[in-house]
């Protein structure tokens, strides 16, 4: 995606040319309207915004534990070898 980004930012005038003989026939501007917005600045900016915004969400998704959360993982491990212990139990001698 930042490659089609990086093509659209660097040849912007070709696709404005492009758009205008696409649409020299048409009878109304919008198609022409809609088309040049899709490669307008604020179209591009938002872009690189959601793919920035992407990138944090993969890289905290993938981050790893807090020094709490591996110490307790360590003791889950270590207790998990044991047997738990009962109630105390009373026993006539």
């Amino acid at each position: 995606m930042l490659d089609e980004l990086d093509v659209v930012t660097s040849r912007r005038g070709e696709l404005e040319d492009m758009i205008e003989a696409a649409t020299e026939n048409d009878d109304e501007d919008d198609r022409r309207i809609a088309m040049e917005r899709a490669v307008s600045l604020p179209s591009r900016a938002n872009t690189v915004k959601t793919l920035a915004l992407a990138l944090k969400t993969l890289n905290e998704a993938s981050a790893p534990q807090g020094k709490k959360a591996q110490a307790q993982d360590r003791a889950n491990e270590v207790a998990s070898r044991f047997r738990p212990i009962g109630p105390p139990q009373l026993k006539a001698v």
